[in-house]
Formats: structure tokens, sequence, C-alpha cells
């Protein structure tokens, strides 16, 4: 649902940004409260949803901070974010 509805939006509007996320993420949201029978979860999770994947994606969340780095880079990147055996013996 959240993939379909992205895409849609973003065809409609004609613009990749978050604001299609938001809109992706409130179908979803609206989707999962539904299947509860439920108005207000239903309106509780557009919400949840909605602000969760436009949080994610007005952040750089889809593209990742390794987004455009070589392989050496990325390998560099990961390391540096986990102590080493080493540094766990001091």
């Amino acid at each position: 649902v959240f993939a379909g509805v992205d895409a849609a939006a973003a065809q409609i509007r004609g613009k990749e940004d978050y604001k299609n996320s938001a809109i992706a993420g409130c179908a979803a949201g609206l989707i999962a409260g539904a299947r509860k029978r439920s108005i207000p979860a239903a309106l509780g999770s557009c919400v949840f949803f909605a602000t969760g994947m436009a949080t994610y994606e007005y952040s750089g969340g889809f593209e990742g901070a390794m987004h455009g780095m070589t392989r050496e880079q990325r390998d560099e990147y990961r390391a540096g974010l986990f102590a080493s055996a080493a540094d766990l013996k001091k």
C-alpha cells in the first residue's frame, strides 16, 4: 500500500519529496486502522505513520548516510560505527 500510494502521489503531484511519504504513510495507517474496524485507530495510525515516514524522508532516510560513497568509504564508515576488539580490551 505504502509504495503504491507513494508512487501515485509523486506522479500526481509531479514532485518527489517528503509530502508523498506523508500521504502514503497516512494511507497505510488508514488501512491498518480500518482492519481493526475503528475510526479512532485509523486516524491515529494515519497521523503516526504520516509523521514517521515524512520525518524519515525529510531527514534523508531513504538515501541514507552512505548514499554516493565508494565501496571503500562505506567500509570505513561502517568500521567507525563499532568498537574494535582491541578497543574493548582497554
